[in-house]
């Protein structure tokens, strides 16, 4: 399945919607809808100097650094505190195989999606300019959290999208590659804290999305932490981390 071309979107939520439909059919959100409402131009500005984080994850130049023949490799790890109430932990690895794109800074992207009994199809990402990691790991969390709250997907990925847009704070941060320490900027999006179904999300509305990324890294992104924290301060109760490994 092909993914669409996000260079010329102007709305990073939009660009969020389209791409995780590309990744599952029948999840697709028109962009008029993940848009939402035209903002003002000063909260427009607004939310963007806070973090655009939408843009820099979907609608970035990523492959600056990765040549067409270069194989991405993630780590994934998901560790929980009671397996008997969740979906239990696994440790797996993510593989993205760049081939060359219409463009140079564009690339076709074969998908390994985990190697174990985890495995499942996604991709392939035609001729696009972005990582699909940041989406690839959302859609299967996402699917994992609606299962367990007993919600619909697209209530969370809306959830999310507004977040990105209007919530999302950055900080800077080092990124250990090689033998030493690059630049980065660490991404962090709460969007649930305050949603209308924070109640009968319990604890799960805590969870937090954090985006690692640095442009010294082939592919950008670096890392996705997604945890629920546990209430009594504890292990989190759930905790998903994809890291990029060096070749």
């Amino acid at each position: 399945m092909s993914m669409m071309e996000f260079g010329k979107r102007a709305v990073a939520a939009a660009a969020f919607a389209i791409a995780l439909a590309a990744v599952v059919p029948g999840a697709f959100v028109s962009v008029a809808e993940a848009a939402g409402p035209a903002a003002p131009a000063t909260a427009t500005k607004a939310a963007a100097t806070k973090a655009d984080v939408g843009e820099i994850l979907f609608e970035g130049e990523h492959y600056l650094k990765a040549a067409p023949g270069t194989v991405l490799k993630y780590s994934f790890e998901r560790s929980v505190r009671d397996p008997d109430k969740v979906k239990p932990g696994f440790k797996d690895v993510v593989e993205l195989t760049l081939e060359p794109g219409e463009a140079a800074t564009k690339r076709n992207v074969i998908v390994t999606l985990f190697k174990g009994p985890q495995h499942r199809a996604a991709g392939p990402f035609d001729n696009v300019a972005f990582n699909p990691t940041a989406i690839l790991m959302l859609e299967l969390h996402l699917g994992d959290f609606a299962k367990l709250l007993g919600g619909n997907p697209r209530y969370f990925k809306n959830a999310i999208r507004t977040g990105m847009r209007e919530a999302a704070s950055a900080e800077p941060v080092k990124v250990k590659l090689g033998t030493g320490e690059v630049d980065g900027t660490q991404f962090t999006v709460r969007p649930y804290v305050n949603d209308p179904q924070k109640a009968r999300m319990a604890a799960f509305s805590e969870t937090v999305y954090r985006f690692t990324v640095s442009p010294e890294v082939p592919g950008v992104i670096y890392e996705i932490r997604i945890t629920t924290p546990a209430p009594d301060g504890g292990a989190p109760l759930v905790e998903e981390v994809t890291r990029y490994v060096e070749n």
